[in-house]
């Protein structure tokens, strides 16, 4: 309780604009994210905009505009990280009125498509989440210090445009067609990988070739039957597998010689034998069993009771 005999909240990590009353007290240091309801005044933008001076790791949001442009950007030339998800989007030359030091975009889809063309006068941008924007992509190739980038939604004929990324060390493809993976191989600092519902994608034999790799999360791709082997990978110590139905074998993973996590959700086709290959793993710390998400039904109860038995040092469920 606070002294009003109220219950005292937690640390504000986020506040919203444009709701209810809006706040415009002090942010406290644990703030790192700041949405604001579109429309606004532009009094209370200006407001918003004081809040962020001298706070360059808070994350500003825009969302639920009704309008068609981002004429309120020139309230913010300032700001270092911003994330637009503006369905109604038409005109996007407000994304001029940013200085060139913007370090984190997040760009969610749009009714209409527009030219990605701007991204070349934000250089500095360290951060990129993209959604359903394909149209002039190649812009991405010029993002040299980029280090994580998220596409989601896109297909691609391959990743050509990723090849001069030499800072990149995340990579996400989410709900695209892209089959062609072959240019992973040119990315030298390419720690983290992340595929989720790549729905045609079919051959991971890339993967093999990915030495840099720390963490592998592959999610829901039915059109993937086998993985291939993962003992040239010596940094890899992460792996998810959630809902990858088609995968019978774990053997390809366990031979990942610094594997320290291995998560298993929504994969009932398992069973016991598919976790021999574990026993006795020189560097395995951690095998989770954790139901799926998506609500996929998950290992019978009588695999999960024999994989504990035979793995009981390291199994969590």
């Amino acid at each position: 309780m606070n002294d009003n005999g109220k219950p005292a909240r937690g640390p504000e990590r986020n506040r919203s604009f444009g709701h209810d009353r809006n706040s415009f007290e002090p942010l406290g240091p644990e703030c790192t994210r700041i949405a604001v309801k579109l429309p606004m005044p532009a009094a209370d933008l200006e407001k918003v905009a004081d809040l962020l001076q001298g706070r360059p790791e808070i994350t500003l949001h825009f969302h639920s505009w009704p309008g068609a442009d981002l004429e309120f950007l020139k309230y913010f030339p300032d700001v270092r990280r911003l994330s637009v998800h503006l369905w109604n989007l038409e005109d996007i030359s407000g994304f001029s009125y940013l200085q060139s030091h913007l370090e984190l975009l997040s760009f969610g889809s749009t009714k209409k498509r527009h030219s990605l063309n701007f991204l070349q006068g934000m250089p500095t941008l360290e951060t990129l989440f993209l959604e359903g924007h394909s149209k002039d992509i190649s812009s991405i190739s010029r993002l040299t210090r980029l280090t994580s980038l998220a596409l989601r939604r896109m297909t691609l004929p391959n990743l050509s445009i990723l090849a001069p990324l030499g800072e990149l060390s995340s990579l996400s493809l989410l709900l695209g067609g892209t089959r062609n993976l072959v240019h992973l191989a040119d990315l030298p600092k390419l720690e983290t990988l992340n595929l989720l519902r790549v729905n045609l994608l079919d051959d991971l034999s890339i993967l093999a070739k990915l030495k840099p790799l720390r963490r592998l999360d592959l999610d829901s791709m039915r059109n993937v039957t086998s993985l291939p082997r993962l003992d040239s990978l010596t940094r890899l110590e992460e792996v998810t597998l959630e809902t990858m139905k088609s995968l019978t074998a774990l053997s390809a993973v366990a031979a990942a010689p610094a594997l320290r996590r291995l998560t298993i959700a929504g994969m009932p086709q398992l069973d016991v034998d598919a976790f021999r290959c574990l026993v006795d793993h020189p560097s395995l710390q951690e095998l989770r069993l954790w139901s799926s998400l998506e609500g996929a039904v998950n290992l019978r109860k009588s695999v999960r009771e024999a994989v504990k038995q035979l793995l009981p040092n390291v199994t969590k469920t």
